[in-house]
């Protein structure tokens, strides 16, 4: 998968080096992201929700086709988190430390001007091969809270070796503000879903004096973010390097 992904990557990015009216141009992206699980239960107490855990952040390098269309890679750090929540736990969500991933995205991108030269409105679509850096782990954990009358406790054991690698089609809309001196900042709410599952919780909870019970917690790597953006146009050195 990663060499497919990186032979597409020359693929998309050779033949528009040499563009150039269109800019190349690199920065940095940071913002947090919400992780989402699903689960399988054997009772009814054991739920999840989109859970922030750690930022994610990593470098882009672009390169602009038209006026309209631009195409981007980079290279990201991705620290997921596992949880669960068990009714009746009223501090709320169960969190450990998941996996870190690595991730290399390819991304299509356009462009519609709100205001002329300034702002506009962008949308991306694209995929990410993802390097699972945990392969070959795992790990447990444990809770016990009395609390307002309600007793629960639970244990799990989490799989991390489900994918080596593994692949998230990202979907995306955002702003883009451009200065004159061609930086840019750039706000964008992107979602990415996965296509396998990479992380998998067993659950074995109990709640006041019922009996206990057993779910699954598990990921396809999907999550959501609010990503903040820099990004400078460096094929304006070389330009100005052969007036």
């Amino acid at each position: 998968m990663i060499k497919s992904g990186i032979k597409h990557l020359i693929f998309l990015l050779l033949p528009f080096v040499g563009l150039s009216q269109n800019a190349t141009y690199v920065g940095i992206e940071v913002g947090p992201k919400f992780e989402i699980y699903q689960s399988v239960d054997n009772g009814d107490r054991l739920s999840t929700k989109p859970f922030f855990f750690n930022p994610i952040y990593g470098f882009v390098l672009g390169q602009e086709l038209s006026n309209v269309f631009a195409v981007e890679t980079g290279f990201f750090v991705n620290n997921y988190g596992e949880s669960y929540r068990v009714e009746g736990d009223d501090f709320g969500t169960v969190a450990y430390s998941a996996i870190i991933a690595f991730q290399i995205p390819l991304r299509l991108k356009a462009r519609m001007s709100l205001v002329r030269n300034t702002l506009s409105l962008t949308s991306t679509v694209g995929y990410t091969i993802a390097i699972n850096n945990d392969y070959g782990s795992s790990g447990s954990g444990s809770s016990s809270i009395d609390f307002n009358n309600n007793s629960v406790s639970s244990n799990h054991t989490s799989n991390y070796s489900l994918q080596k690698t593994y692949g998230l089609i990202e979907a995306g809309l955002g702003l883009d503000y451009r200065f004159k001196n061609s930086l840019r900042l750039s706000l964008a709410a992107n979602y990415l879903a996965g296509l396998s599952k990479v992380i998998e919780v067993d659950v074995m909870y109990r709640v006041n004096s019922e009996p206990e019970q057993q779910g699954t917690v598990f990921s396809n790597g999907d999550y959501f973010s609010l990503v903040f953006g820099v990004k400078y146009p460096i094929s304006n050195f070389w330009r100005k390097a052969g007036e």
